[in-house]
């Protein structure tokens, strides 16, 4: 290892080994000092993505804000300047003009920089001492959470450049739905998840919690980013819940309304209604757009009973060929015997205005 005197430096526990003839260090550095030395280079990274970026800010501060666990995996960087282990201290110092250049994981590290800044900010905005009181603890405490990071020394640029090369090409993300399977943050996930165990009708029909998409031999109805949005649709509207229709502070109310929705839901469709072979209800699109319907009901000032028109979906042709759908979003393609949505967007909404343009209650209802 690396004997030669740091006269000025900053220290962090650590570990030390040697890989293809380099002397490697991994350590957990604090975010307060991620800024100071952790840097990207463009020569040996790729152009920053800022919605990425944004997307892993909000990510940090929902973290710190509601106390939920924040995980990241380790970045991998190449020390340019002085870097040294003591083997007895289990310290490793770098000196302080030395930087780390990023090989893997900057959007992590521009996030939590973001995440930093945009902390520090709203704690300047405070107005009054007790609010700015309560933001400087969380600023502190998002200051003290550590990532880790693996350290190369001395390596040339082509061999960083080669670094970026193979952690990428070695690296295999995971299907949306296995990332949502293991998400314990967001609630609409963990709402998604109990109740395709609980509720008896998702149960019944399956939910696949694998795939990417359901291929024809496939026997759910869902897969579980689907469901996931469709509870997000009902809720809030939208895929994207921005007004906080659903939080943990009233999820257990709101996740059995849901429930009870869903019981309603199937009452009312095809006993059947996992047959895609017959049936336009097995495309992520109309159970979305089913979703989305329902948020129409609930938010309409002039339905006073909305189960009712949730009974009233039992009247609807969901046939493949019922030429109530041509139009809203897709047309029927005759060689596929199927209704082929054109988009999810345009399916989802489609298929919301099909319902409020053509679905009655089952018994005539008063209005306000």
């Amino acid at each position: 290892m690396n004997n030669s005197a740091i006269e000025i430096g900053i220290s962090f526990s650590g570990a030390a080994g040697r890989q293809f003839g380099k002397n490697v260090y991994t350590t957990m550095i604090p975010y307060k000092s991620i800024e100071k030395f952790l840097v990207v280079f463009p020569e040996v990274q790729r152009k920053v993505n800022n919605v990425r970026v944004k997307e892993i800010a909000e990510y940090v501060l929902k973290g710190v804000n509601n106390r939920n666990y924040c995980f990241f995996s380790a970045v991998t960087a190449t020390c340019r300047g002085e870097i040294q282990y003591d083997e007895q201290s289990k310290l490793v110092t770098i000196d302080i003009n030395s930087v780390l250049s990023i090989n893997d994981g900057q959007h992590r590290i521009e996030g939590i920089k973001m995440a930093l800044k945009n902390m520090r900010q709203i704690v300047k905005k405070a107005k009054s001492n007790e609010e700015k009181l309560s933001l400087t603890q969380k600023l502190e405490y998002l200051e003290s959470m550590t990532i880790p990071v693996l350290i190369f020394e001395s390596m040339d640029e082509s061999y960083e450049q080669q670094l970026f090369h193979d952690l990428n090409k070695l690296a295999k993300t995971p299907t949306k739905s296995i990332s949502l399977k293991f998400d314990n943050n967001d609630p609409y996930t963990i709402m998604a998840k109990e109740l395709s165990k609980e509720n008896d009708s998702l149960s019944k029909f399956g939910v696949e919690t694998e795939k990417t998409q359901l291929r024809e031999n496939n026997p759910n109805l869902m897969l579980l980013s689907t469901l996931r949005n469709t509870i997000s649709y009902m809720l809030s509207g939208s895929d994207n819940d921005k007004t906080d229709a659903l939080t943990f502070d009233n999820y257990d109310d709101m996740k059995v309304t849901v429930n009870n929705i869903f019981n309603e839901i199937f009452e009312a469709l095809p006993s059947d209604c996992n047959d895609r072979t017959k049936y336009i209800i097995g495309t992520a699109v109309t159970v979305q757009g089913i979703g989305k319907y329902i948020n129409h009901i609930l938010n309409n000032d002039n339905i006073v009973n909305y189960k009712d028109y949730i009974a009233g979906l039992k009247n609807i042709n969901w046939r493949h060929e019922n030429k109530m759908w041509n139009g809203y979003g897709g047309s029927y393609d005759s060689e596929k015997k199927r209704f082929v949505f054109s988009g999810t967007g345009g399916g989802i909404n489609g298929v919301r205005n099909a319902l409020i343009e053509n679905n009655r209650p089952v018994s005539p209802v008063p209005t306000k």
